[in-house]
């Protein structure tokens, strides 16, 4: 193996047992998530550690897909969301029903969740017209336990995670056994996990792939796949940004043109906002049919 940079996800397989995996570790994509967003530390390690599980998801795909990953319910923290689009560009976001209620560091995603907590994932493939959607219930106490029991019940493969958030790093790894496991291997899954399970969570945050697989795994032949970069997301959307000024509507955008002199969007999921002066503002009114004269 050889070593990669950071902010990039890592497929691989263990040869000798036929269990797969992928390996996860975001710097400067992470911090951009973060960036004028003041997120206390059980709501940032959540995010991190939602964010980390949607990229080692988007590593299992040989397809480029867009993964919507949300976990919401009707607590303090209704909605968490993290979008990779299909050039794997990023996305996150935590909303908090009220910021004046304190929330303890070491508070779980779902407690802050709330009733009816529950996850679901978006896949959205460019050949396909329907997205694929799950939603269920969700499972366990921490978000380790419910993402395992939530591909427990869509792969219905073992599958074990590894998740870790700060404000520098978010990262996971993910081992899944596969069908033909046992046959190679009958002590191979349980080897696996025992290994995985020494894993510290600063080695998870500070060691790339290479480095802390060869540390988990060195008794084991593993095969990396190429490192598929992850991105931030950068991206102006001129036809997103009109629709949503005529969904505001033309006379009160010139009611902030008035008062302002420019009118401000704010995007919560990438985290953008965007000032636009006059012309910029009124141009997703150009279209519009003019009125029809009176007549007197």
């Amino acid at each position: 193996m050889t070593p990669e940079s950071t902010d990039c996800v890592t497929p691989f397989l263990l040869e000798n047992t036929d269990i797969r995996g992928a390996h996860v570790r975001l710097t400067q994509v992470w911090q951009r998530v973060l960036a004028h967003r003041r997120y206390p530390p059980a709501i940032r390690r959540a995010l991190g550690q939602l964010t980390a599980f949607a990229a080692l998801l988007s590593a299992r795909l040989k397809t480029p897909t867009r993964i919507t990953l949300q976990a919401q319910g009707k607590g303090l923290v209704p909605l968490v969301v993290v979008d990779l689009s299909l050039e794997r560009e990023l996305r996150a976001v935590a909303q908090r029903r009220d910021e004046a209620i304190p929330i303890a560091d070491d508070a779980e995603l779902r407690e802050l969740l709330g009733e009816a907590a529950q996850l679901a994932l978006i896949m959205e493939l460019p050949a396909t017209h329907t997205p694929y959607i799950s939603i269920v219930p969700w499972e366990g106490t921490t978000l380790n336990d419910a993402l395992e029991a939530f591909l427990a019940q869509s792969d219905q493969q073992p599958t074990r995670l590894w998740l870790s958030a700060d404000d520098q790093t978010a990262a996971g790894l993910m081992i899944q056994k596969l069908p033909t496991a046992d046959e190679k291997d009958p002590d191979g899954w349980r080897r696996t996990v025992l290994l995985a399970e020494t894993l510290r969570e600063t080695e998870l945050v500070q060691l790339d792939a290479s480095t802390l697989l060869t540390r988990l795994f060195a008794e084991e032949t593993i095969r990396a796949f190429p490192s598929v970069p992850i991105i931030p997301y950068d991206r102006v959307e001129p036809e997103r940004i009109q629709r949503l000024l005529r969904l505001i509507g033309r006379d009160e955008v010139e009611a902030m043109l008035a008062e302002q002199g420019v009118v401000e969007i704010h995007d919560e999921l990438s985290g953008h906002t965007y000032r636009l002066e006059r012309n910029e503002a009124l141009a997703a009114f150009a279209n519009d049919l003019p009125s029809s004269p009176r007549i007197h």
